[in-house]
């Protein structure tokens, strides 16, 4: 692999041991993708950060990249940990707060900015054409199908070396040959289901049914931001595509055209899909209802505040969780949730975390939570709007 003349110094510890090991770890990798050389990076988002995830090794192995005064060389926002920083939530485990201080204590010693949130673009918004080193699947394919950002998805310990660096290697989702569209999709969208489950289903379609990098026809797109977020982050979970062309959205000096074939996706693929992989809605048992998957944006959570807030009944029988950005703490009345019965917590999600009391059912607006959840949780999960699910949670 050729480095530059700084890169190599870094590589000898003219910059420090923990310098040095994060370069060692940019070259492996690199090379054993294939890779010519590094590139600099003007972003990095850290991943895999969750004790529940990592544990006590994972702790740590962060702990010892940082030890001895390291700092981030580059802008460097982090996910979502296991607890709730808000304060010990009623649905998520309280025991988890002070493991998961630990970890946030030393990646805030190193100078990572304490956003702890699944969606850096809310954050920072990536500029076309601009290098990243991100590492949360659905930040990736917001960063290259949104934004036209390049990045591929790191794995944890790659991101927090490309945080020392400020860079990460040329190969993947950098190179124009990997950003060529290999079919083009036409969805038909079914009736009855609101834009955000629309686009979880067609998500974990593309997830299911497409290899190469698929393009979404324009007049097949969710017709909502949040509907475009939960498409992408589905088909990131379900399929691990980190380049979703949007047509008419995703500028277009970031991807390439050539002979891609055509998939017609009817209505009732759509409706067949959503009866195969979503449980029936019901309140028997112990239930969860669950929005923010991907972490909400400020707009939507204050959209959210004000749907609830014209309720007159309460949550009852279910629990309903909610979950937002850390740095949103103060510009959402939780107030208003708590008054209604449901919970609002910050900086971690279901996902990366672990339930104070086990679940019959999750019911979900999000394809990628649907995924995990099964995976993770191993619990029956269901598909319902943001709107159903306070028609069915509220009660008079």
């Amino acid at each position: 692999m050729y480095l530059s003349r700084i890169e190599e110094a870094m590589l000898d510890g003219e910059y420090g041991e923990k310098i040095a090991l994060a370069m060692r770890i940019l070259v492996k990798v690199g090379e054993t993708v294939g890779a010519e050389r590094l590139v600099r990076v003007r972003h990095v988002h850290v991943s895999g950060v969750s004790y529940t995830n990592i544990g006590e090794p994972g702790y740590e192995f962060i702990r010892s990249l940082f030890e001895g005064g390291a700092r981030v060389s580059v802008y460097t926002t982090v996910n979502p940990g296991c607890a709730d920083l808000g304060g010990a939530s009623a649905v998520l485990d309280p025991g988890l707060l002070p493991l998961q201080r630990a970890i946030n204590s030393v990646l805030e010693g190193g100078g990572v900015d304490p956003v702890y949130t699944c969606v850096p673009y809310l954050v920072r918004r990536p500029a076309a054409g601009e290098r990243l080193a991100w590492g949360e699947s659905n930040a990736v394919a917001m960063a290259n199908s949104f934004y036209g950002a390049y990045t591929n998805r790191e794995a944890g310990p790659l991101t927090l070396a490309a945080a020392l660096t400020g860079r990460t290697y040329m190969a993947g989702l950098h190179l124009a040959e990997n950003r060529v569209v290999g079919v083009r999709v036409e969805a038909e969208k079914p009736g009855g289901f609101g834009d955000d489950v629309y686009g979880s289903l067609l998500g974990l379609y593309i997830g299911e049914a497409v290899q190469s990098v698929p393009m979404v026809a324009r007049g097949s797109l969710p017709a909502s931001f949040m509907g475009v977020r939960e498409m992408l982050a589905a088909s990131a979970a379900s399929g691990s595509h980190g380049l979703v062309v949007l047509e008419g959205v995703t500028p277009r000096g970031s991807y390439g055209l050539g002979g891609y074939e055509r998939i017609g996706v009817s209505s009732g693929d759509l409706v067949d899909l959503f009866e195969r992989v979503s449980s029936p809605l019901e309140t028997r048992g112990r239930v969860l209802f669950y929005v923010g998957c991907p972490h909400l944006s400020l707009s939507e959570a204050l959209w959210l505040e004000r749907l609830v807030a014209g309720y007159s009944g309460v949550v009852r029988g279910v629990d309903f969780l909610v979950s937002l950005p850390y740095l949103y703490r103060g510009f959402v009345d939780d107030a208003v949730f708590s008054s209604r019965g449901i919970t609002v917590v910050y900086g971690t999600c279901p996902v990366v975390s672990r339930f104070r009391e086990s679940y019959d059912l999750v019911v979900t607006n999000s394809g990628k939570a649907l995924f995990y959840m099964r995976r993770i949780h191993g619990v029956e999960v269901s598909l319902a709007s943001v709107k159903e699910m306070l028609g069915a949670a509220m009660v008079a």
